[in-house]
């Protein structure tokens, strides 16, 4: 019995003292990228040094915008806050804890979200993406209902049906727990349980809350760093990691090959704050993609482009619904702070489907109806199939056009409507 204790004694002295390590070194430095970037911004958030002027937020394709200093009166500073496949919920509550976290209160927000993100609604409830059983949130009781009905459905008066099984990096599972698996962390890193708790009700609640308990132990939140950790490799941190930080923002190095993620995971990170840092929040994540892979991915989407058939009936086009874009609105006047919309540029070929003209012409009449905000447009809202690794991200030369024509185009046209509406205060 005795040594039945000293065992057990052993293994808990064991994860205290992991849990002590975690906390009071710098083991996240060697967490997987994804999950770093998220808790890289969260901690800037959280620090209150947060001073610009205007504030973007948006998904992984507006990620590739720079942040901006001002170089006059007459200019504001830009960050970028955007973060890659967080959905639609999440934005009023990061602005929410960007506020509450001491930060300086931006002048204007600027929208820059795709259209999944702005004009479709908030969508099914985090444990049923797919709607496959619900659409909308429901209340614990109604869940119990409808488990309770459909577990005697299924077992007593249908044939069992095999769920849609998918593979990706080795594991076989339904696409619903792939999906949590590779993007779930962008929520449960990116708020506290606290946080949490008070955005999401009903069922929402307790599935999110269930897979946020854990990461109550900093072992367990970083459990891929400490995975990296066993592997002398993932510590290496050359000195010179700026001066390839530098280097591999030239488009020719890139699709050289000759930016390719770090073998140590350390140093890579160092290299993506490095960048976030100096880029005021801007990470274009297709620069790291292997150059082979992106001209594999560019000749498969432009070959399905060449092939594509646009949908001429409006009957079977997707429903439209801004009811994000108005909530943000709505919280934005509730706080004084000026609103804004950039309708990022997407394929050429994609951005004349009648669908699409048509979701453009009913976001302009949105806007007509809130005079008070404002929408953005680039000089041209299709890029070349080229310019981009799929269908959604830019590669570095649509990441360099994007910029050049939002600071030199959408900017001076934000900057004049910030400071029209304030000299009419």
């Amino acid at each position: 019995m005795h040594s039945k204790f000293k065992g057990i004694f052993f293994a808990v002295s064991f994860f205290i003292l992991l849990e002590v390590i975690v906390r009071l070194t710098d083991v996240y430095y060697l967490e997987q990228p994804e999950t770093f970037f998220v808790n890289l911004k969260r901690s800037y958030v959280e620090s209150g040094k947060a001073d610009a002027d205007i504030i973007m937020i948006g998904d992984s394709r507006s990620m590739a915008l720079a942040g901006y200093t001002p170089r006059n009166k007459q200019e504001y500073s830009v960050y970028n806050h955007s973060l890659p496949a967080m959905g639609p919920k999440y934005y009023r509550f990061f602005l929410d804890k960007y506020l509450k976290s001491g930060n300086k209160k931006p002048k204007m927000i600027l929208f820059t979200a795709s259209p999944k993100l702005y004009a479709t609604g908030y969508g099914p409830p985090l444990y049923d993406p797919s709607a496959k059983f619900v659409k909308t949130n429901e209340t614990v009781f109604a869940y119990i209902n409808r488990r309770w009905h459909e577990g005697w459905e299924k077992n007593l008066f249908q044939t069992p049906t095999v769920e849609k099984i998918i593979s990706y990096s080795g594991k076989q599972d339904n696409i619903d727990q792939l999906l949590w698996e590779f993007f779930g962390h962008r929520y449960l890193h990116q708020f506290t349980i606290g946080e949490l708790w008070e955005q999401y009700e009903g069922v929402e609640r307790i599935f999110i809350i269930a897979k946020a308990v854990p990461l109550l132990y900093e072992s367990y939140k970083y459990h891929g760093a400490i995975r990296n950790a066993l592997s002398f490799q993932n510590w290496k941190l050359s000195k010179d990691y700026k001066t390839k930080s530098l280097f591999c923002e030239t488009c020719a190095n890139v699709e050289a090959g000759l930016c390719l993620p770090s073998p140590s995971q350390r140093e890579d990170n160092f290299i993506i704050e490095d960048q976030i840092s100096r880029h005021l929040g801007k990470y274009n994540i297709s620069n790291r993609v292997k150059p082979e892979i992106v001209l594999f991915a560019k000749a498969k989407y432009k070959e399905e482009a060449e092939k594509e058939v646009h949908n001429t009936d409006p009957k079977s086009w997707e429903p439209i619904d801004f009811t994000v874009m108005e909530d943000l609105i709505q919280y934005a006047e509730k706080k004084d702070i000026r609103f804004g919309f950039v309708y990022m540029p997407w394929i050429d070929s994609k951005e004349a489907a009648p669908e699409v003209q048509n979701r453009i012409q009913k976001l302009k009449s949105f806007f007509a109806k809130h005079p008070k905000q404002q929408l953005f447009f680039f000089p041209n809202s299709g890029y070349p199939i080229e310019q981009f690794v799929d269908n959604i991200h830019y590669d570095c030369r649509g990441e360099t056009r994007v910029n050049d024509e939002f600071r030199s185009f959408v900017l001076p046209k934000v900057f004049d409507f910030l400071r029209n509406s304030e000299k009419s205060n």
